[in-house]
């Protein structure tokens, strides 16, 4: 027992990682060979991976730090602009501009009545992603990475995880290469949220809102307009990220105050 704690400890990462995937993909794979079509899609394995190794390496204290993470809402209001109206302004403007690559005018009609998308939104945000994935990917993993990496470099060794995590999903046609870049580029804003707040809960926000605008935006468009409109989306996204990246740094993506410094001989 000892030398499995001593094991966590040293490689709290790789032991993370190991049972995200596993937990999630332990249900769905075995499910899928002998069902085939359903999805016992368990998204709660970021979340129970991160509390796992966090309560094994670090005790309660470590445990703690991420929920006090996932309720932390005393962040500048600027940030809760950004966890609500960037995936919603980057979503229409890609459905704006859409039209100008030859796809047909909107269908906004398609779009579900606010009363009808209420009662689905909270559901996904509990059974598809939000809640069972960012205490781990931003709550425990993020931390660490950039303990030992840059913001950049960690964000993208985190983004190539969280898009293999989704893989499965590719067996029931369920994940598209536009959407598995998408999560690459995400990892870079989402690093860049989460540093300026340490807020697991505007990470949820924008995951939620990211996800809900994509699944319901998304509607005024389908077949081959719905595609090329994805894939717009998935460039203005890129560009956010390398505007972070050069406005910020590689190192922390937050923006340190100025030094300084007195003048001798002056009070």
């Amino acid at each position: 027992m000892i030398s499995l704690l001593s094991t966590v400890r040293r490689h709290q990462l790789t032991t993370f990682f190991s049972l995200a995937l596993g937990l999630t993909w332990l249900g769905f794979i075995p499910f899928w060979l002998s069902n085939g079509g359903s999805i016992p899609w368990f998204t709660f394995g970021p979340m129970a991976a991160g509390f796992i190794v966090a309560s094994l390496s670090g005790g309660w204290t470590s445990v703690k730090a991420i929920l006090a993470s996932m309720v932390k809402w005393r962040v500048h209001p600027t940030w809760y602009l950004v966890a609500f109206g960037l995936p919603f302004a980057t979503q229409l403007t890609s459905i704006m501009i859409n039209p100008l690559f030859g796809a047909a005018a909107p269908a906004w009609a398609n779009i579900p009545a606010f009363s009808e998308m209420v009662p689905i939104i909270a559901l996904y945000a509990i059974f598809s992603g939000p809640l069972g994935e960012e205490p781990g990917w931003r709550g425990f993993a993020t931390s660490r990475l950039l303990a030992s990496h840059s913001a950049l470099a960690g964000s993208l060794i985190l983004g190539v995880i969280w898009a293999v995590w989704h893989f499965p999903l590719g067996l029931v046609g369920d994940l598209s290469l536009y959407g598995t870049i998408n999560v690459l580029l995400a990892a870079v804003v989402f690093t860049w949220l989460y540093q300026n707040t340490g807020s697991v809960l505007l990470a949820f926000i924008m995951h939620l809102t990211h996800q809900n605008s994509v699944r319901f935006l998304g509607q005024v468009f389908t077949g081959g307009d719905y595609v090329q409109q994805q894939w717009l989306g998935v460039g203005i996204w890129a560009v956010i990220a390398v505007i972070i990246v050069a406005h910020y740094g590689t190192e922390s993506f937050v923006r340190r105050p100025k030094m300084r410094f007195a003048v001798a001989g002056t009070v």
